[in-house]
């Protein structure tokens, strides 16, 4: 009943579907591999449309926040539709609900499972970034990830670290992901690539020091899909001098 409830409230496609669907990286024929598109229904409502639904008081809303956390996970579990699965993690991600989030960890981790697109695996980045901030324990469970067979588990085994480094008041140290990085530096998937030029901007922040001494020593390796993001943060003359290093050793390969 609860899945039916947020589907009618949202109340179905709109003239925006197809194009949202190519902006989430859905429906891209020959562009993208098949592992990089979502199989997901794309409605293409608005993020406020999602926030609002969000927000809107079912016949479950009255349930004590653990009950309703399990209604919002059987709707991101049970539905095939994009935007009723952003709308449970609109719930879910919720900082009213940051304790209990912490409460249910096995929850969050199990998040990465079903993710096919770029806009719910960011979201369930933050959300596992603030976990492990608060769990640094659980970080053997990155390293299990980065070797995964699936693209959005190695994913998340980069974004999922910091999201953005300058909301973790103790971050991991550039030490300890670094290795992670290094690993999927050549890694075929498009979305992980992604999140290795996202990872390396947010060690920036974190250890400058440490991040451009492994960009140079693997300048050769990071992809142009990477590039832009690992050296976004740098002062314009050594990003200019790293270019032309690049450019020389991708020739000399």
């Amino acid at each position: 009943m609860s899945l039916k409830e947020v589907e009618s409230y949202l109340g179905g496609p709109s003239k925006n579907a197809e194009f949202l669907a190519r902006y989430i990286g859905a429906r891209i024929p020959g562009e993208r591999k098949a592992d990089e598109q979502s199989r997901l229904v794309y409605w293409g409502l608005s993020v406020p449309i999602h926030r609002r639904a969000a927000q809107q008081i079912y016949s479950f809303s009255a349930q004590e926040e653990g009950l309703q956390w399990q209604q919002w996970m059987k709707i991101w579990k049970k539905s095939k539709i994009f935007d009723v699965k952003s709308v449970a993690l609109i719930w879910l991600s919720s900082p009213k609900r940051r304790s209990q989030r912490h409460i249910q960890w096995q929850a969050v981790l199990a998040f990465g499972e079903d993710i096919d697109n770029w806009a719910h695996s960011d979201t369930v980045s933050a959300m596992l970034a603030e976990l492990l901030e608060a769990k640094p324990n659980l970080f053997p469970i990155y390293k299990k990830w980065n070797q995964s067979k699936n693209p959005w588990l190695r994913r998340q085994s980069l974004v999922g670290i910091y999201c953005y480094a300058r909301a973790r008041k103790t971050p991991i140290p550039a030490a300890k992901s670094l290795p992670l990085v290094k690993n999927l530096l050549c890694d075929p998937h498009f979305y992980v690539q992604r999140a290795v030029g996202w990872t390396l901007r947010e060690i920036d922040r974190v250890d400058s020091s440490q991040q451009r001494a492994f960009v140079r020593k693997n300048l050769a390796n990071i992809s142009s899909v990477a590039w832009f993001a690992a050296s976004e943060l740098y002062p314009l003359a050594l990003r200019k001098e790293l270019v032309g290093l690049r450019k020389e050793l991708r020739k000399s390969r």
